[in-house]
Formats: structure tokens, C-alpha cells, sequence
């Protein structure tokens, strides 16, 4: 049972908007769940009693006090005091022994928490310590356990999250793919982005635990290989893809992820290659570069898979584009992260520019493949429609063939009989009774069916079965019509400018009003490298012609249904170089193309 009915289609950019509106919810969202709302304070303290600044901090060696008044810190829990320092140290409070940094081992953990009083605010911190010359200076900051609590919580989102999510898009990947076998449509080059996806999640495990386990020769060749992964697998996923340019595109494609691979991964190894192997990031910018040029070059030879890919690169360059304008606006801090990423850029750190980057491109395949999933089943459908439909043109066709038959039988068998009255009239000299019997006899001989109207299949079937149809409803027909058995075009868009035009004549006919003349006239012939295809018919009423997109509105009350074959029409001419002529003088419409025949 319909329990709705839809009386309008939403709109493309509507439902565009809304989604991309979503994303940005969403994407909003998690962003806020890696970052600490409350954060601690770091502290400004003076050097040896203001006498160093902190830049020749770094060059110093010695004895080293460091010295900060505490401010305000409101907060319902109470203040710690947290000193990042690599030595021993001892803290004090307004000259009163705070704590001591021990070493452990000859060394300390790198930090250490000491508990304030909550009437701190104003009061003086000093830390003694030493160092070594180019070691970094301690660090204060002003804290307390909740905003502790809110840190770690957010470095545990912002190390499991990255984890998560790539673990679900490579398991949507993997059922992706499952799904296309279940309906006979096996591409297995989005395996390439499951890959992709479940290495990023190792990767992002791995920081946190691989790091304790494995070896550092093999935890960092794990690593660059789950980046060389990611950087070079999307890439590699679209040149399977391509067509005509593949051969360009594939050095740009291989390259780059090998280089990478060895010189970064095996840096740990081979320390020749850690001189280098920071800045090896940067021969993706090749690859990025060609695979955006291949893409334009794909979208010009109608390649459907960057026909998706290409507008949604350039519609997600325009959105993050305005988010960080529209950040910029609001004091958000998405386009001073975005200025920074091209900083790192110019800095020649490419490694996070090209993770944010392979990681977008990795997405955007991803929707270029349900995409083009859904699309193949679109285009089954389509095809199981039109076998449908040939089959009930076929059982009229074959309905018409019966009927012509039967009536060549019965005429047939009464031609003797007609011969004898002819005879019999001619030899009364009642010839004005002759030629009345003889239109009688021609009027039931054009009555009967023809079976073939042209060679070639398609044509001839459809025109069997709609021409079948105009007969019996009164419809005077008149062709012209001649093909050859076999044409450059598909026979699916043969029947579509066929059916869709003499259909239209058809109804047009059905709205005629009684004793008004019923009639369809059908061209169908060759001009040169053109097949041409004319339809004519009379109208019995007015014509709401659309100047912008060159078609006629349907005049039928569920406009959910009708209102799509003059569409199709126009798609099948535009595609073959032609156009969909439409003229409606007084009384007439006609209907006409000439479809382009592509070279063999």
C-alpha cells in the first residue's frame, strides 16, 4: 500500500546542500571532541632574574632559576602547577620548598604535578634546576585535575578516532565491493582503498602501541609503509580507471610510492636515507599534479568515472575554501590550520599537507565508487526495462503478424470469388459498381498489416508495433521510411527517439475531436553521415513550448510519470551532435532529428 504519494522531486542543489550541510555538522562535532574545552595555562617565567631571555636560554649552560607570580585560575577544582624539565629541580612557593624532581636512573619521566593552594593567585613560583647548553628550558603551566581529565580524554579521541573512522571506511569498502558481487559487477580496484583505509588504522594503533613492541627498525618501517599506502593507493585506484590516458598518468602513479617507501621507510636502516628521507613526501606533489591534469583530460573524453570524480574535487576545493573564509570571519581556527598546512608546504614538511590530502582523495573515491555502483544498477534497470519492453513489442509483433496472416488467408480464399463478380460487373458494363467494388477491395488489402517496413530490426520492430497500433485506432499512417540492417548506433537509442516520438503522436491523435482527421506521418532515411528520424502529426491544442530548454511540457495530469521522453530524445541527439527540432504551426506538430554517425 502508498502511503505517500511524492508530488515533486527535491531539487539536485537541495539535496547537495543539505548533505554538505551535514557533513559539516558533523564533521564540526567530532573536531570538538579532540579538543580540550578547558586547557591549561602556560606560564611566562623570567631567566636568572630577568637578566637571559629565553632564546639565549637555549644556548646556556649552568645554573638556572626560573621564576613566574602565579595569576588568577578559576576553576571549582584546585590548581596544580605541572613542570615539563628533563633534569632534577627543586620548586618552591614563595620561598617555602614546593617539591623536588628527582632523577630516576639518571633521568626523570620529563614532567612532574605539584598541588597549590587554592589562594595561590599572586604568589611567586621559582624552580632551580641545571643544564646542559642547547637543551630546552623547563616549561610551567597552571592546571588542575579537571582540565587534566579533559586533556587526556581529548588525546584519547584524537588517537582512536583517526583509528575508528579509517577501520569503518575500510569495512564499508569491503562490503562495497561484496555487494557489486552479488549483482554481477566486480570492481575490484576499490580493494585498493580498503587497503588504504585498514593501514591507516594500523597506523594510528600502532602510535600508541606499536611503538612499545616492535622493535624501532621495524615499528618505523611499519609506519612508512601505512603512509606509503595511503599516498600512492587512491592515485593507483583512479588509474585503473582511466582510459586513454592511463599510459601518462602511470610513472606518476608507481613512482612516487616506491621512492617513498624505500628512502623513508628504510631511514631506520639505512642512515644515509634520514638526510632525505623527511622531505621524500614531496615527489607526491608530481603525483598530485598529473592525476589533476589526467582527471581534466578523462572528464573531456567522457570518462563516467571522472564525470563524478572531477565536479566533486573542484565542489570540495569551493566548500573547504569557503569554510575556512567563513572561519576566518567568525574567529574560528579553521583557516589559520589551513595557513599552516601550506606553511609546512613551503617549509618542505610534507608529510601532513599530504595526509590530509591523501585522506580527502581517499573519501572522494570511495563516493566516486558507490556512485558508480548505484549507477550500474540504474543502468541494469534500464536495461531490464527495455528487454521488457522488447518482449511485449515482440508478442505485438507477433499478434500483428497472426492478424496479417489470417487476413491474407481469407482473402486468399475468397480471390475467386471477387475475380467472378469483377468478371460478372465488367460484362454488364456497370462500371461505376466496379470501381466502387475495387476500393472496397484496395481499402481491405491496405487494412491488412505490413510485417516489414525497413532491414534494420530494431526500426522495423518498432515501427510494426506502433504503426499496428495507429491502424486500429483510425489513424491514417503515411512512411517514407528505409534503413540499412545494420547502424553505428545502439538499439536501445534507436527504440528510445523512436518509441517516445511516434508515442507522442499517438496521444496527440487520441485528443482529436470527432469527425476530425487522424493521421501520423514517419521519416526515417540517411542524409550524408546522418540518420535522420521525422515524426509529424496533427494538434488539437495549445503547445507550452520552453524556450530555455528547447522541449515541450507535457500536458498529462501526473507530471511524476509523464514529461521524460522528449528528455531522452534530446540526450540520445545531443549525444550523436544533433538537436531535437520542434515545430507546431497551425494544426501540425512535427518532430525531428538527425543523429551524427560516429566513425567505426
Amino acid at each position: 500500500m502508498l502511503l505517500w504519494k511524492r508530488k515533486r522531486a527535491i531539487p539536485r542543489w537541495l539535496a547537495g546542500a543539505v548533505f554538505l550541510i551535514c557533513a559539516l555538522a558533523m564533521t564540526g562535532l567530532l573536531a570538538s571532541e579532540v579538543t580540550p574545552r578547558r586547557e591549561q595555562l602556560m606560564l611566562e617565567a623570567s631567566v636568572n632574574g630577568g637578566e637571559m631571555t629565553l632564546e639565549a636560554g637555549y644556548e646556556y649552560g649552568g645554573a638556572l632559576t626560573l621564576a613566574v607570580t602565579l595569576p588568577e585560575w578559576e576553576s571549582q577544582w584546585r590548581p596544580m602547577l605541572e613542570v615539563r624539565h628533563t633534569g632534577e629541580a627543586e620548586v618552591f612557593l614563595d620561598g617555602e620548598m614546593l617539591g623536588r624532581m628527582e632523577a630516576w636512573d639518571g633521568k626523570t619521566l620529563g614532567n612532574a604535578v605539584f598541588m597549590l593552594p587554592k589562594d595561590c593567585a599572586g604568589k611567586t613560583v621559582t624552580l632551580e634546576t641545571a643544564k646542559e647548553a642547547e637543551e630546552p628550558l623547563p616549561l610551567l603551566f597552571l592546571t588542575d585535575s579537571g582540565v587534566t581529565r579533559e586533556t587526556e580524554r581529548a588525546y584519547t579521541v584524537k588517537s582512536t578516532l583517526p583509528a575508528a573512522v579509517f577501520a569503518v571506511v575500510s569495512l564499508l569498502v569491503l562490503g562495497l565491493f561484496f555487494f557489486g558481487l552479488t549483482e554481477g559487477h566486480c570492481d575490484w580496484p576499490v580493494l585498493l582503498l580498503g587497503f588504504a583505509a585498514l593501514t591507516q588504522a594500523f597506523y594510528f594503533h600502532a602510535q600508541s602501541r606499536g611503538g612499545y613492541i616492535l622493535p624501532p627498525e621495524i615499528y618505523g618501517l611499519w609506519l612508512c609503509l601505512s603512509r606509503a599506502a595511503l599516498f600512492a593507493l587512491p592515485p593507483l585506484f583512479l588509474l585503473l580507471h582511466m582510459k586513454k590516458w592511463r599510459k601518462l598518468f602511470l610513472p606518476f602513479a608507481i613512482l612516487p610510492g616506491l621512492a617513498y617507501f624505500v628512502v623513508a621507510g628504510f631511514q631506520t636502516v639505512v642512515p644515509a636515507f634520514s638526510m632525505i628521507g623527511s622531505r621524500m613526501g614531496e615527489v607526491f606533489y608530481l603525483t598530485v599534479a598529473a592525476l589533476v591534469v589526467c582527471a581534466v583530460l578523462e572528464y573531456r573524453d567522457e570518462n563516467q568515472v571522472f564525470r563524478l570524480f572531477l565536479p566533486g574535487l573542484l565542489l570540495s576545493a569551493a566548500g573547504i575554501g569557503a569554510a575556512s573564509l567563513l572561519s576566518g570571519l567568525c574567529g574560528g581556527g579553521l583557516l589559520p590550520y589551513m595557513q599552516w598546512l601550506v606553511s609546512e608546504i613551503t617549509w618542505h614538511q610534507p608529510d601532513l599537507p599530504l595526509y590530509w590530502w591523501s585522506a580527502f582523495l581517499l573519501l572522494l573515491c570511495f563516493l566516486v565508487s558507490v556512485l558508480s555502483q548505484l549507477r550500474f544498477l540504474a543502468a541494469r534497470e534500464t536495461q531490464m526495462q527495455v528487454l521488457a519492453a522488447r518482449e511485449s513489442m515482440a508478442q505485438e509483433q507477433l499478434a500483428v503478424v497472426q492478424e496479417s496472416d489470417e487476413s491474407l488467408r481469407r482473402m486468399r480464399h475468397e480471390t475467386v470469388n471477387h475475380y467472378t463478380v469483377m468478371q460478372k460487373l465488367s460484362q454488364a458494363g456497370a462500371w461505376d459498381r466496379l470501381e466502387t467494388y475495387l476500393d472496397g477491395l484496395l481499402s481491405d488489402v491496405e487494412a491488412v498489416p505490413a510485417m516489414v517496413y525497413v532491414a534494420h530490426p530494431a526500426i522495423n520492430a518498432v515501427l510494426t508495433t506502433i504503426l499496428a497500433r495507429a491502424q486500429k485506432q483510425g489513424i491514417k499512417v503515411e512512411h517514407e521510411v528505409s534503413a540499412p540492417e545494420t547502424l553505428p548506433f545502439p538499439d536501445t537509442e534507436l527504440c528510445t527517439v523512436l518509441m517516445n516520438l511516434l508515442q507522442n503522436a499517438l496521444d496527440a491523435n487520441a485528443l482529436a475531436p470527432a469527425g476530425a482527421e487522424k493521421w501520423l506521418r514517419v521519416s526515417i532515411h540517411i542524409r550524408g553521415a546522418h540518420l535522420y528520424i521525422g515524426v509529424e502529426n496533427p494538434r488539437f491544442g495549445p503547445v507550452k513550448y520552453d524556450e530555455k530548454t528547447g522541449l515541450c511540457h507535457t500536458t498529462k495530469a501526473d507530471r511524476t510519470v509523464h514529461g521524460y521522453g522528449l528528455k531522452a530524445v534530446q540526450a540520445v541527439a545531443q549525444k550523436y551532435q544533433s538537436e531535437l527540432l520542434l515545430e507546431f504551426p497551425d494544426g501540425m506538430f512535427s518532430a525531428a532529428t538527425a543523429l551524427q554517425m560516429p566513425e567505426e
